[in-house]
């Protein structure tokens, strides 16, 4: 049984796998267009019989519709977003608190949890483990904080 004596339709489905696995292996999001091409022309013949002309013909137009109105939508879903602002960029908002999971003996720094996140933290003063801490200021991967409790609040 030779490939061209393989049913159009199939013949079309199986571009449609290849073009869909070379996608796996070639970047950009171009090539998985080719094979909804192809799956459409598969389609098509299945309906209507038609020449390998009109079959080339419907599979040309259906991959550039295809690729014109789904590339920007699927681009998105598949490759994702990209964040400009890395998250360690971000400052640390006014007033925000946090806990001392590890001792703050300076000069040595400790460890505050924050924002579901654990900061290499400085203070000026002694600060004990599981006391809540007011963020003063972020520099680079170091916070620095000052006990809630000697600012007066509770």
């Amino acid at each position: 049984m030779s490939l061209l004596s393989l049913s159009p339709v199939l013949l079309w489905f199986l571009a449609g796998l290849v073009f869909f696995a070379l996608e796996l292996l070639l970047p950009g999001l171009i090539v998985f267009f080719f094979g909804i091409g192809a799956w459409c022309a598969a389609l098509a013949v299945y309906c209507l019989p038609m020449s390998l002309s009109g079959q080339l013909l419907v599979f040309l137009a259906a991959s550039i519709l295809a690729l014109g109105l789904l590339r920007s939508t699927l681009k998105k879903v598949f490759l994702g977003r990209k964040i400009d602002v890395d998250a360690m960029e971000r400052g640390v908002p006014d007033g925000a608190v946090g806990e001392v999971i590890e001792a703050i003996a300076p000069p040595a720094t400790g460890k505050v949890k924050y924002g579901g996140s654990f900061w290499l933290a400085a203070a000026d003063q002694p600060i004990a483990v599981g006391t809540v801490v007011r963020i003063l200021k972020k520099e680079n991967l170091i916070v620095n904080v000052k006990p809630v409790a000697t600012e007066g609040e509770a």
